[in-house]
C-alpha cells in the first residue's frame, strides 16, 4: 500500500507542480512561536527542536495506531506524505532558469537561482562559470530535499518520520526563524537605528530627571536581550541543521549511488567513496560532487576557482548542464520507483 500511496503522491506533485493546498505552514509557525514563549526551552535548543519535530510525529502516529486500518490511514498517510514534499513549484522555477540560459540571459539567471539557495544568501556570482558552480551546489539539494528523501523515509519507515524530515527542513529554513527573530525585534521597543539617538536624549535628561536612568537601563537591555534572542535562534537553527544531516545521511548516500548508476558510475562511486564517512561534508556538497562525476564533468574543489579551468566554463555553454542534472536526477527518482515496485512485487 506504501508503494501506492508514494505513486499518486508524484503523480500528483509532477502534474501540479505545487502543492499549496494542503503545504500550510500556519500552523507550524504557531506551534514554533508557542515554544518560544517558553523560557526554559529557550535555553536548551536541542530539546526545543527535538519538540518541535516529535511532538506533530508522535501525534500523526497516534491517529494512524487509532484508526488501525483502512481507507482513512491511506488517505491520512497520503495527505502527510504530501505534506512532506518541498515547497513551491520548483518544476517552473528549473522551466524558467532554462529559458533564461538557452536565452543566455545572464542577468535573468542569477537571479532565478537565487531560488534554489537553501540558506536564502544572496549571491554573489558575476560570471556563467560562477552561477554553474553555485547551481551545483544548491539544485541537486533541491532536487533531493524536495521528493527523494521525504519518499524514502515514508517507504521505510511511514509517515511520521517523513513528517519529522520536513519539519527539520523547515526549521532549518532562514525564513521561519526570521520571522520569529522580527517579531522578536518589535517586541524589543525601537529600531537599531534610533537605539544610539534614544540613550543619547535619555543621558541629556538623566541629571534632572532620575527616572531616565531607568530609561537607560531598559533600552541598553532591550539590546542585550535582542543579542541573545539572536544568538539563541542561531543555536536552535544550527541543532535543527545537525539532526537534518543526520536524517539525510543515509538517503543522501543511497540516491548518490544511484546517480552513479544512472551516470558514469565509477566517477560518482569515486567522490562518494572519499567523504562517505565524512562528518564535515554536507549533504549540498556531497551531492554535488556526485553529480559532477555521474555528468563526467571537471570537479572543482572549494578552494579553486572558476578562472583556473576558463575553457571549460568560458560562456553559458557549461550551464546547459542543467538540464542533464535535472535529467539526472529524474532518472534516479524512476529507477527507485521500479525498485520499490520490484520489493513489493517479490514480498
Amino acid at each position: 500500500m506504501h508503494f501506492l500511496i508514494v505513486l499518486i503522491a508524484v503523480v500528483a506533485l509532477e502534474s501540479s507542480g505545487q502543492l499549496a493546498f494542503i503545504q500550510r505552514d500556519l500552523w507550524l509557525r504557531k506551534w514554533y512561536a508557542a515554544l518560544s514563549r517558553i523560557s526554559a526551552l529557550n535555553q536548551n535548543s536541542m530539546f526545543k527542536t527535538l519538540l518541535f519535530v516529535l511532538v506533530p510525529a508522535a501525534a500523526v502516529q497516534l491517529v494512524i495506531w487509532s484508526l488501525a486500518d483502512g481507507v482513512l490511514v491511506v488517505l491520512l498517510e497520503l495527505a502527510v506524505l504530501l505534506y512532506s514534499f518541498g515547497r513551491g513549484d520548483l518544476r517552473k522555477q528549473i522551466d524558467t532558469l532554462e529559458s533564461d540560459i538557452e536565452r543566455s540571459d545572464l542577468q535573468a539567471a542569477f537571479h532565478d537561482a537565487a531560488v534554489f539557495n537553501i540558506g536564502h544568501r544572496g549571491s554573489s556570482v558575476e560570471d556563467a562559470a560562477g552561477l554553474f558552480h553555485e547551481l551545483t551546489a544548491t539544485l541537486p539539494y533541491r532536487l533531493f530535499e524536495r521528493t527523494f528523501a521525504a519518499v524514502f523515509w515514508f517507504f521505510f519507515l511511514g509517515a511520521p518520520v517523513a513528517l519529522a524530515y520536513r519539519l527539520l527542513a523547515l526549521h532549518g529554513d532562514m525564513q521561519l526563524d526570521g520571522d520569529n527573530s522580527e517579531a522578536a525585534a518589535k517586541q524589543a521597543g525601537q529600531p537599531d537605528g534610533l537605539i544610539a539617538d534614544d540613550i543619547a536624549n535619555l543621558e541629556f535628561h538623566a541629571d534632572s530627571d532620575k527616572r531616565a536612568d531607568e530609561a537607560i537601563d531598559g533600552v541598553v537591555d532591550g539590546v542585550v536581550d535582542g543579542v541573545v534572542e539572536e544568538s539563541s535562534d542561531k543555536t536552535a537553527y544550527q541543532s535543527a541543521n545537525q539532526l537534518l544531516w543526520y536524517l539525510e545521511w543515509l538517503p543522501a548516500r543511497a540516491l548518490a549511488l544511484t546517480l552513479g548508476l544512472m551516470g558514469d558510475f565509477s566517477r560518482a562511486t569515486g567522490e562518494l567513496n572519499q567523504v562517505l564517512f565524512c562528518t564535515q561534508t554536507s549533504t549540498a556538497d556531497l551531492l554535488r560532487r556526485c553529480v559532477l562525476g555521474a555528468l563526467n564533468t571537471p570537479h572543482n574543489s572549494q578552494a579553486e576557482t572558476p578562472e583556473t579551468d576558463p575553457q571549460a566554463h568560458s560562456d553559458t555553454a557549461a550551464l546547459q548542464q542543467v538540464a542533464e542534472v535535472v535529467a539526472l536526477f529524474r532518472r534516479s527518482m524512476t529507477g527507485w520507483l521500479v525498485l520499490i515496485a520490484l520489493a513489493v512485487l517479490m514480498s
